[in-house]
Formats: structure tokens, C-alpha cells, sequence
């Protein structure tokens, strides 16, 4: 059978590097990830056949990559493993929303995660018929010192050096623990954001100056797909859409947009030098709140925003965008 491939995504860098050798060792070819956004990307580009994803990565969750699979037609057959130090009754209950499995970052770690690939991929053929794994791969120098939160002492030289740094890696950081991330009513409130997925700088540089001018943040992806990724992860609080762009069209976008949970409730204006109707119509369909061709007015965009923004009257006049 051809060989599996196994996407690794944790920010955990030794951890990572663990994993990968033993995922290897029994027939595997691994890539990894260490971050939610690269996650995402390597899964739609390169559909592994299995996901072991962390729970809290940089720039997402892990839970959250795994729902955008789920809602994905092409991905959603995938088998996702979360493996996480997180063990609470809301990640377990969301992983099995998610027809995930959930392994607990703990010592036996790789006890379990083994026999679950073995289950999922009967026919793995191992890189070495040896049994002991630790004869065959080379030994990992730990040349960096461990992360502050794993207080245990190394093994001896004679233990099993992968177990034991499973082991140290598992270890509970109690002041996190005890402290909790803080109750709901502690956290700051999200300040409002438009993201907006163009690749004409004159555009997003013009969008950005008018936004900036009343306290609204403008974030920029250039790129179809990547401004999906972001509007998936981070939740703007609108956003605007070019029509033309590359590696997914407007209406590729759009369409994600409103299949996926996280997203369908976003607010999302077309902006675009297209003016046939067949377009518009288009976009109207998949659920557009409003379209603009451009050269638009800021007042034009400006009222429309004013509808999931608080945006003050400004005396701008001058249209935004050009033609093309």
C-alpha cells in the first residue's frame, strides 16, 4: 500500500520532533505544523490521511481546524486525533461533537496514540522489522532547555530517553491550572475589526486610511483561500471581498463562508470592478449583505458598515478603488 501520510500540528517543538520519529518508525510519512493557520493550509493542499492536532496552538485551536474539516466536503472523511493537556469536559464533549479522538497529553502517551494508528491503518508497513525502535533511530539530543512548566528531572541515560520526555512534556503546569484563564467576565472585550480579502494594494491602502481615520482595524489577506483561513480562525467583525482574486475567487470564498459555522454569521460586502449583473446575482445568492463595484463612494461603504459597526459621520467624498 502506498505510504500515509500524518500531519503533526503542535507548537511544541520537542514534542513534535518525538512523535514525528515514532510516527515515522512504524510506516508513516510526517509533516508538521506549528500553528493553527499552517495547519489549516497543509491540510486543503496536501489532504493527509490523518490529523493529530493540539488543542492550543499560536493563531487558533486546533478544535477549530478540525471543524473547518468537518464542514469541508473533501476533508471531513480525515481522522483527526487531538492530543492535548487540556482535559476538560468542554474539549472532550467538543472533540466528540467533532467525531475526533481525544488523547490526554499524559506518560503513556505514545501507549495509546500507537495502537489507534495501527487500528485506523491495519496495513502500515514499519521503516524496520526491529522491534526496538531505540536501536534503530538515532538518539535526540535535547540541546535546548525544556520549557519552564516541566519541573520533573530527566531519566537516567539507561531509560527509554522518547518515553521519558514524553513524560516531561505531560507534566501539568499547577499555577495555570489553579489559576484558571480567568472567568468570562475578567477577559477584555473583542474590539471590532474588518478584514479585507483584496490583492489591489491602492484599494486596501485607501480602505485601511478611511477605517483608520474612524478606530476600525483593517487586516489584509491577499489571497482567496488565506483570507478564508483567517476569517476562519480569527472572526472579523466584517468583512470585504474582492471578486477577482487569486487561489479562490469571491464567490469560492463566499460560498465557504456561509457553509461553515464558525463564519456564516459574518457579515460579508463585495467589492469588485465587475459590473454584470450575472455576478451580482451571483453573490447575492450565496449571501452577500451588500455589492459594490468599484470606483465606490466611502459614504456608500460607510452606511453599509454602520450596520455591525459603530463608524461616526466623516466628510470623506472621494471614491474608492479603481475599475479594474
Amino acid at each position: 500500500m502506498p505510504t500515509p501520510t500524518l500531519l503533526i500540528a503542535d507548537d511544541d517543538d520537542d514534542l513534535v520532533e518525538l512523535l514525528m520519529i515514532r510516527c515515522q518508525s512504524i510506516g508513516f510519512r510526517v509533516d508538521t505544523a506549528n500553528n493553527a493557520m499552517t495547519a489549516l493550509g497543509k491540510v486543503e493542499e496536501t489532504t493527509p490521511d490523518v490529523v493529530l492536532l493540539d488543542v492550543e496552538m499560536p493563531s487558533g485551536s486546533g478544535l477549530s481546524v478540525a471543524e473547518m474539516m468537518s464542514n469541508h466536503q473533501d476533508l471531513k472523511s480525515i481522522p483527526v486525533i487531538m492530543l492535548t493537556g487540556l482535559q476538560t469536559e468542554d474539549v472532550v464533549r467538543r472533540c466528540h461533537q467533532l467525531c475526533a479522538y481525544y488523547i490526554p497529553k499524559c506518560p503513556q502517551v505514545w501507549s495509546r496514540v500507537e495502537p489507534l494508528l495501527h487500528e485506523l491503518f491495519p496495513d502500515l508497513e514499519p521503516a524496520n522489522s526491529t522491534k526496538d525502535t531505540m536501536t534503530i533511530l538515532p538518539p535526540i539530543e535535547l540541546e535546548s532547555p525544556l520549557p519552564p512548566k516541566e519541573k520533573t528531572k530527566r531519566a537516567s541515560e539507561n531509560s527509554d530517553l522518547l518515553d521519558a520526555v514524553f513524560a516531561i512534556l505531560a507534566e501539568p503546569d499547577t499555577q495555570e491550572t489553579e489559576a484558571g484563564i480567568g472567568s468570562e467576565g475578567d477577559e477584555p472585550e473583542a474590539q471590532p475589526w474588518v478584514l479585507s480579502i483584496e490583492d489591489d494594494d491602492d484599494v486596501v491602502a485607501a480602505l485601511r486610511m478611511r477605517l483608520d481615520s474612524v478606530g476600525i482595524e483593517l487586516v489584509r489577506a491577499c489571497e482567496g483561500r488565506e483570507g478564508y483561513r483567517r476569517a476562519f480562525m480569527e472572526a472579523p467583525t466584517a468583512i470585504l471581498l474582492d471578486y477577482e482574486l487569486p487561489n479562490g475567487n469571491g464567490d469560492y470564498v463566499l460560498r465557504r463562508l456561509k457553509e461553515s459555522q464558525a463564519t456564516r454569521d459574518i457579515p460579508v460586502i463585495t467589492l469588485t470592478g465587475r459590473r454584470e449583473g450575472a455576478i451580482e446575482r451571483q453573490m447575492r445568492s450565496l449571501g452577500t449583505a451588500a455589492f459594490l463595484t468599484k470606483p465606490f463612494e466611502w459614504s456608500e461603504l460607510r452606511r453599509h458598515l454602520s450596520d455591525y459597526l459603530d463608524i461616526p459621520e466623516t466628510s470623506h467624498h472621494v471614491p474608492v478603488g479603481a475599475a479594474g
